[in-house]
């Protein structure tokens, strides 16, 4: 099999609104680390996802891939990654990933399941347009369960609930990758303690982890709330014309300094239904604390 020094030997593939985008760019900050051009490359995702790319996509071969990993010459850092959290779900990147040259290792973030799934409904609701801006979260769940409402095509959207059942997705992904190359961490302790988590990647990395010692941990695509609604579907509009890069970025921040605002956070009638889900996972949290080894007593 052909060699290609500028694959990825890290991918941190799920799950989705549990910081990977901050975590991402905490590990590409390292020195010794490279990051994709877009955090999410989407390179592995299913055929007929919404995150699907017909003209990039492993199915037409790695060679497109290596764009998105423009190392500068005589370079070599010793982790090269991408972050696509809807990899977990994706049988395309089960399939392929883990055979690939660079054998990469595969780093996941667990959230509570029912804290992610209001996450998911927040930001699909406040920072996009797939979740229409008059569904309650409450509805929101009734209209996953029912499976009566497609959320414009957004798979993370119509199956929120069954993709919070993280054993079913992560005992394939251990079974092709094996022990050594899977790592899974827990997004509590990730909000706890960012230098002491990223540390702990670090070494399992074999970066140095003393770089974090003095490193501003910033946040990246939080959830927000827009204070214009027509400014907010403009910028929706704009955006996906937009190549990431360096002016995109500088363009959102702009955008969010001038348009959004933090969300409120669950109202009462959200946390009760926060509450039901709780319980509702309950049983496929214990399966994964015992198969994996994890602490999720707190999740309880």
């Amino acid at each position: 099999m052909t060699q290609r020094p500028w694959l990825p030997n890290l991918i941190i593939a799920g799950a989705p609104k549990a910081g990977t985008s901050s975590l991402y760019r905490w590990i590409a900050d390292h020195p010794d680390a490279f990051g994709s051009t877009e955090k999410e490359t989407y390179f592995f995702v299913d055929p007929g996802t919404h995150m699907y790319r017909p003209n990039f996509h492993i199915s037409n071969g790695l060679d497109s891939y290596q764009a998105q990993f423009p190392i500068p010459a005589g370079s070599s850092p010793k982790v090269v990654l991408e972050s696509t959290p809807g990899y977990m779900y994706s049988r395309t990147a089960l399939e392929h990933i883990a055979d690939l040259p660079s054998k990469p290792r595969c780093l996941f973030v667990l959230r509570e399941p029912a804290s992610q799934i209001y996450s998911l409904y927040s930001y699909f609701r406040g920072n996009w347009d797939w979740i229409p801006s008059d569904m309650d979260f409450g509805d929101f769940v009734k209209t996953v369960r029912s499976g009566s409402h497609s959320f414009k095509g957004n798979e993370l959207a119509v199956n929120a609930l069954s993709y919070a059942r993280y054993i079913e997705y992560l005992v394939p992904w251990w079974e092709r990758l094996g022990a050594d190359r899977m790592k899974i961490i827990l997004f509590d302790d990730l909000k706890a303690d960012e230098m002491a988590t990223t540390r702990l990647i670090s070494n399992w990395l074999e970066l140095d982890p003393d770089f974090y010692d003095d490193y501003e941990f910033g946040r990246d695509n939080e959830t927000y709330i827009p204070r214009n609604a027509l400014i907010q579907k403009i910028n929706i509009a704009g955006r996906n014309l937009l190549p990431k890069g360096r002016v995109y970025e500088t363009l959102r921040s702009l955008y969010r300094r001038a348009n959004t605002r933090k969300p409120d956070g669950p109202t009462e009638t959200e946390r009760a239904v926060i509450a039901d889900l709780r319980s509702e996972f309950s049983s496929a949290n214990g399966k994964l604390a015992e198969f994996f080894k994890l602490d999720v007593s707190s999740w309880a």
